[in-house]
Formats: C-alpha cells, sequence, structure tokens
C-alpha cells in the first residue's frame, strides 16, 4: 500500500463508526473462501462490530470451523472517468468471531442493530425483536487489526 494512501487509524475507525454496510470474508477449515455483504454496527467501547443472521446457513458453519474473519467497510468512492481513477476511503480489519450467547444480551444487540440502521423505527421495533428472536443469531467481532486507506486529490 502506499504510504500516500494510509490514513491515521482515528479515521480509519471514524469510518467504521459512521459505516453500515461491509463485507465479511472468511474460510472454512479446509480454506474454502466466502464473502459475504452485510450491515453491521460498531460498539467503540469494546472495540467490537456486531451482525445479525440465521441459525443456519453457509457464514454461521464457516465461522463455527474458523472465527478468523476479515471485514471491508468503503466509505465514500467516487469514480473519475475522465481521469481513469477511483476516489475511496476504506477500511479493512481483521478480528476473530464469536456467538452472542443468552437471550438478554442477543436482545440488547437487535436493539442497537436498530437504534444504529434504523433510529425512526421504534413503532413495533420491541414487538419484531421478540418474534425474530428465536430465529436469529448474533455474532461479535472482536477487532484485532484495523487500517484504512484512502485515494483523494488533495
Amino acid at each position: 500500500m502506499k504510504a500516500s494512501r494510509m490514513m491515521p487509524q482515528e479515521e480509519a475507525y471514524k469510518i467504521l463508526r459512521e459505516g453500515q454496510y461491509g463485507v465479511l470474508s472468511m474460510s472454512a477449515k479446509d480454506g474454502t473462501p466466502y464473502g459475504v455483504p452485510l450491515n453491521y454496527f460498531y460498539v467503540a467501547e469494546e472495540n467490537a462490530i456486531y451482525f445479525h443472521c440465521a441459525i443456519k446457513g453457509r457464514k454461521l458453519e464457516y465461522l463455527k470451523e474458523n472465527n478468523r474473519v476479515s471485514f471491508v467497510v468503503v466509505g465514500h468512492e467516487q469514480l473519475i472517468p475522465e481521469r481513469f481513477v477511483t476516489h475511496y476511503d476504506s477500511v479493512i480489519l481483521t478480528g476473530r468471531s464469536s456467538l452472542v450467547a443468552g437471550v438478554e444480551e442477543k436482545t440488547k444487540r437487535l436493539l442497537q442493530l436498530c437504534q444504529s440502521l434504523a433510529p425512526e423505527a421504534v413503532e413495533r421495533r420491541d414487538e419484531v425483536i421478540k418474534k425474530m428472536l428465536p430465529a436469529v443469531e448474533i455474532v461479535k467481532i472482536d477487532i484485532l487489526e484495523i487500517s484504512g486507506k484512502r485515494n483523494r486529490d488533495d
């Protein structure tokens, strides 16, 4: 990576904090790669991100086999066709995943997800969370490393 494109860690965390959508990359025990886009929220006090998923599926199988993951968030991106370049801000982190246990903790994290991604949608929020709770897992990714990169004219 060009040193001129690296961003200070504080800025990388800012992009992570403001983002809502990223790509989770993982691999099975045998090395089979898998990447999946998903929404998430960041909890600064824990230096962790959280997301929800179904209780069964490829993503969860892979995370149970190998909890080492990578996660990418692209903040700002803009194609500049006449110059054949793309301006962007991006963050990549590595971490370890774990499943959130317990009804109270899962409920807390689903509330945080709703507050992060749909803060105005409160009318049926508690009802929907209660209904969906048995059908979802909450995954925590403890951030081990984070770096940011940007390409700008300035």
